[in-house]
């Protein structure tokens, strides 16, 4: 079961949007994580593919973003990640973007635990997830952007993460 959940991501991801034509794909590498209001390790290593394409509107763009990552249980999640980034500011040949984002992960072994120690929901073993991005982007070429993820949680719980996504 788990294996066609994170199969189903990725190819969701690596598709995108049919109608999108200028809908570019990336691979996320994250690199770790920092946990707060919680005894978790900060080694969460993931890999993620994904596709953004531009809204009518300028500098709005969406996401679709499936993969994998090392959770602080030493399971290995798949997650599925929808949302929209807009451009915020212009440093130099670097673009500042902020980003929102909702999906789901999948615990096996954590997301009981979660759900009785915090109150996070838990429907068989996924979780609802949000989060908010800072990115900076080369202006020059789009192929590399950094980002810095917030995942905030109930119960004074959050993740703070760093991942680097590269354009192919």
């Amino acid at each position: 079961m788990l294996h066609r959940l994170l199969l189903i991501a990725m190819a969701l991801s690596a598709v995108g949007p049919a109608y999108a034509q200028d809908a570019q794909r990336y691979l996320s590498v994250v690199l770790g994580s920092a946990h707060f209001g919680a005894d978790l390790n900060g080694v969460n290593p993931g890999l993620l593919v994904g596709t953004r394409w531009p809204a009518e509107s300028g500098g709005l763009e969406y996401h679709l973003e499936g993969g994998v990552f090392y959770n602080s249980y030493e399971e290995v999640s798949p997650i599925l990640m929808v949302g929209a980034s807009h451009h915020l500011a212009t440093l130099g040949r670097v673009d500042l973007r902020g980003g929102l984002s909702v999906g789901t992960g999948y615990y096996a072994e954590l997301a009981p635990i979660l759900e009785r120690d915090y109150g996070i929901p838990n429907i068989q073993g996924f979780i609802p997830l949000a989060a908010a991005t800072l990115s900076l982007r080369d202006t020059r070429n789009e192929t590399v952007e950094y980002r810095l993820t917030a995942l905030p949680g109930d119960a004074g719980i959050g993740v703070l993460n760093l991942s680097i996504a590269f354009d192919f």
